[in-house]
């Protein structure tokens, strides 16, 4: 997998055009930096916003989430989170629907990763995400499945990372049984979950947990999807730190030490792992192979 090409151009004219069109009132402020991800371009605007637009048209779909559905599910948010202030529509030749968030400042945790009480932080914040969703609530068509439905791809990507070599069969066989061993698991109720939960999407100050950006690939789902991503990103150094903030601040599926909920994190986590390492481009890549190599050291020292 590699980062997918722009459908549309997206550059300063662009913005300026749009803002000039359907919000006149922001056009004083400076279009500024731009960051570029899988789905949607963000230009700095002024000091304290931001302008974020498609790319792509798959991009477009999801990010309805963001669009009609993040302002009522994140008003009570204690972290912070780029909640639309402003919806733009399709204009200047541009084909989608579009926002203006809130600019959120920190680092990248690819580049500054998190401490045990950013860790914490994360926990926290997750269990404020994972509330029970209404019957309409968007499922996304990749992360809201169960673990049943992630198994084939979750082994077809672990046979491609065995056959070019960045895994050893025995390796690769301990991840199986991690994923494995929570089969049996009931699954639990879908609560509102990220699912995109990477070092690009969640920023950091001095450790501390800064912003969790990008919800376009929100919504309905198992939360130990969320929960697996996390530990994922935080390593095995912070797992515990993230867990059990989670569970002091409610989160709706328990996950202490050898429970069902835990097993799933676990599931969850090796098989985002994969994920990550199945994609060509860094920082994704090298980091879905820390990961993993993580897990199995882990699991040797359990086995120990």
């Amino acid at each position: 997998m590699r980062m997918p090409v722009a459908e549309v151009v997206i550059d300063e004219d662009l913005v300026t055009a749009l803002l000039a069109e359907q919000h006149p009132d922001l056009t004083d402020l400076t279009v500024g930096a731009r960051s570029e991800g899988w789905d949607n371009v963000t230009y700095r605007l002024g000091p304290q916003l931001a302008v974020r637009l498609p790319r792509r048209a798959v991009a477009a779909e999801i990010t309805a989430t963001e669009l009609d559905w993040l302002p009522r599910i994140g008003h009570h948010w204690a972290f912070p989170a780029p909640v639309p202030v402003r919806v733009g529509e399709p204009g200047s030749d541009y084909p989608w629907r579009w926002s203006v968030v809130p600019w959120l400042s920190g680092r990248r945790a690819f580049d500054a990763p998190l401490s045990d009480a950013g860790a914490r932080d994360l926990g926290t914040a997750l269990a404020q995400v994972h509330r029970p969703v209404p019957d309409d609530a968007p499922l996304n068509p990749y992360r809201s499945g169960t673990l049943e439905d992630v198994a084939e791809v979750f082994d077809a990507r672990l046979r491609g990372l065995e056959e070019s070599g960045e895994l050893v069969l025995e390796h690769a066989d301990v991840l199986r049984a991690i994923f494995e061993a929570a089969a049996d698991t009931a699954e639990p109720a879908r609560t509102w979950s990220h699912l995109d939960i990477h070092g690009a999407n969640v920023l950091t100050r001095d450790g501390r947990l800064a912003g969790l950006l990008d919800w376009g690939d929100a919504g309905a789902a198992d939360p130990a999807t969320d929960l697996g991503q996390a530990c994922t990103l935080v390593g095995s150094v912070h797992v515990e730190a993230l867990l059990q903030a989670y569970g002091t601040a409610d989160g709706p599926m328990r996950v202490g030490a050898g429970s069902p909920g835990r097993l799933r994190v676990a599931a969850r986590a090796v098989a985002y792992a994969v994920t990550l390492a199945s994609i060509a481009d860094d920082p994704y890549h090298s980091a879905g192979l820390r990961s993993l190599r993580d897990w199995v050291e882990s699991a040797s020292v359990r086995a120990a």
